[in-house]
């Protein structure tokens, strides 16, 4: 067809070729134009009828209580989410890549020295431990991925409230190496920038079924143009290839103690919440609980934070020894303590209270 001629040919409805004059072609065009724009506030306004998820009780809870906040030094770079069982958390990848001093807000304040220990580059997500020990919460990864409009909860900055929506679909990226990502999820609402290494709380489950990851600065070739999130699978796998990677375990769980929160303990402190059966600390017959044993020197070192205590283990290898300084119903008396490899499938903590009067005497 000539589009320079004068007149112009279609096909009517009775299927016969009809020429109209060129003239005509721009009020065509116009016309197809004005559809598709009176089209567009109908589409939003469809969309927007949509009911708002409700956060559930237990998003609004737990989330909070499983999100930290990860620093490069004083600077916020990203969230990250505790899991349930082995204490580490995930996050995501380039705000923490090039970190040249990676700590960890938890959610009471405390702050920990971190390091990476398992990162998958395609996806951008990675997985960090703390150095001295691990929070008491986290959220159980799903076994499951998430399904289609599945309503979810996430953390779109640290301390603020819960933001929920759902899962609107399957996206697929090309990602680090050029590999193609399948089954990104995207979210709606999209979530912006500061929502970067939260966790996704999925509300049926109450488990992990996805990470926020920033979107790749090359949008034009790999396709994410915007925040999206990596799916339980990735997570899961990314979580078990980490298994052999953790540093010295002492099998106890620990709260720091204000300075001054205490008489006795005027310097801070940890104190022991719980106990790990057959871990180090139970070999060494510390015990957990409200009034557990406090931690006050390692190596003969004052100890008031866990990132104290950290910087003491930094370089300990497994099967080495360690002397604690700790103090029980106001006697203060050392024990010794062998660093042991973290178990694959964690064991369930007990308190060991403080029944018992006798004082343990350098073990």
């Amino acid at each position: 067809m000539d589009l320079q001629s004068p007149w112009l040919r279609t096909l009517d409805a009775a299927g016969r070729w009809s020429a109209y004059p060129a003239m005509v072609r721009p009020v065509a065009v116009i016309a197809v134009c004005a559809a598709l724009a009176a089209g567009a506030p109908a589409a939003r306004a469809q969309d927007s009828t949509t009911a708002p998820v409700v956060t559930p009780a237990a998003a609004r809870t737990r989330l909070p209580r499983v999100t930290v906040n990860i620093l490069d030094g004083r600077d916020s770079v990203a969230r990250g989410v505790v899991l349930q069982d082995t204490g580490r958390i995930l996050t995501a990848l380039t705000p923490v890549r090039e970190a040249r001093e990676l700590r960890v807000v938890y959610p009471d304040g405390r702050i920990d020295r971190a390091r990476v220990v398992a990162t998958d580059l395609a996806w951008g997500v990675a997985l960090l431990e703390g150095n001295a020990g691990r929070w008491v919460e986290g959220l159980r990864l799903s076994e499951r991925d998430g399904r289609v409009h599945d309503e979810v909860s996430w953390v779109p900055i640290a301390g603020s409230r819960v933001t929920s929506g759902m899962l609107r679909r399957r996206r697929s990226f090309v990602g680090g190496n050029a590999t193609l990502l399948r089954d990104a999820w995207e979210l709606e609402p999209i979530p912006g920038n500061s929502a970067v290494g939260s966790g996704i709380f999925d509300h049926a489950t109450g488990t992990l079924v996805g990470v926020v990851v920033p979107p790749a600065r090359e949008s034009e070739i790999t396709g994410a143009d915007m925040a999206f999130v990596v799916p339980a699978s990735v997570l899961r796998a990314l979580a078990n290839s980490a298994v052999a990677a953790a540093r010295p375990w002492l099998g106890l769980v620990m709260v720091e103690l204000p300075p001054g929160e205490s008489v006795r303990f005027a310097t801070g402190g940890l104190r022991v919440s719980s106990v790990a059966p057959g871990g180090p600390g139970a070999a060494a017959r510390l015990r957990g609980g409200p009034n557990g044993d406090v931690i006050v020197a390692a190596e003969h070192r004052p100890v008031g934070t866990l990132a104290d205590l950290g910087d003491i283990l930094e370089g300990r290898q497994i099967g080495e020894d360690i002397t604690l300084r700790v103090t029980r119903g106001g006697a203060a008396f050392d024990v010794t303590l062998t660093l042991a490899a973290r178990p694959a499938t964690p064991a369930p903590t007990e308190d060991r209270s403080e029944q018992a009067t006798s004082v343990p005497r350098g073990e």
